[in-house]
């Protein structure tokens, strides 16, 4: 009984760390894609606006 209760717990706290891993590689990767996007966008709004 007390086996199974700890097998039930690994895979519940693994199961919550896998969860928190890919919510912390999207956020991460939302950032450094964001970070990237930010000047190219920056720079041509102006281009648009003096047209």
């Amino acid at each position: 009984m007390r086996t199974g209760l700890l097998i039930i717990m690994m895979i519940f706290f693994a199961g919550l760390a896998l969860d928190i891993g890919v919510l912390a590689a999207a956020l991460l990767a939302f950032v450094l894609v964001e970070r990237a996007l930010y000047p190219l966008l920056r720079r041509r709004i102006p281009e648009r606006a003096s047209v």
